[in-house]
């Protein structure tokens, strides 16, 4: 008999152990949200890039944030799920109360996660439009640069051309003095 109550004190005493821990991991995983919600709002106002718009780091911090914001969501109902059916097991009533307030719960959250999905998929597509553009205008770049290049190598072996042929003239000029005051000199003599 002493046996028996022993057990079943056990028993209760992890029972109510096990919807302590419960009840802190909800509130641990709903703080945790709200923090990642506000991690996500801080990378949505960010203005980083040259053109003074989200960089690429920006969109992949918030591609991260809103995936992390999803599995914590999906923890979220999980524990949810399971809250839901322990208090099923200990009344009736409540489990019927419950049960239409966790179906409300889940398909909000499930709103919530179709929702961030959308977002992350139009995010994805603008990060991916602005590695195009990126791309394209580093190719103009490169262009812009090939044209420069190639004037200035062609100045350059113009200039160089010049400088021999003014040089060469000035020899031409020294050569002919020297020979027109070497005739004279032979004239005079």
């Amino acid at each position: 008999m002493k046996r028996k109550l022993l057990v079943m004190a056990m028993l209760c005493l992890w029972f109510v152990g096990a919807q302590a821990q419960e009840e802190d991991k909800l509130s641990r995983l709903m703080s945790e949200r709200e923090q990642l919600v506000l991690e996500y709002q801080y990378y949505k106002q960010q203005n980083s890039s040259f053109w003074g718009t989200q960089s690429k780091k920006d969109l992949i911090n918030i591609i991260e944030t809103l995936k992390k914001i999803i599995n914590t969501d999906s923890e979220l109902i999980a524990a949810v799920k399971e809250n839901s059916i322990r208090q099923i097991a200990t009344s009736t009533v409540q489990s019927n109360r419950q049960g239409k307030l966790t179906i409300e719960d889940q398909r909000n959250f499930e709103n919530q996660i179709s929702s961030l999905k959308g977002e992350v998929k139009t995010l994805q597509s603008t990060l991916k439009k602005r590695e195009r553009a990126v791309i394209d205008l580093e190719s103009q770049l490169k262009a812009t640069y090939d044209v420069k290049y190639g004037k200035d190598k062609v100045i350059s072996v113009l200039a160089v051309t010049s400088f021999i042929l003014l040089l060469y003239a000035v020899f031409l000029q020294v050569r002919l003095n020297n020979s027109k005051s070497k005739a004279r000199k032979k004239k005079k003599v």
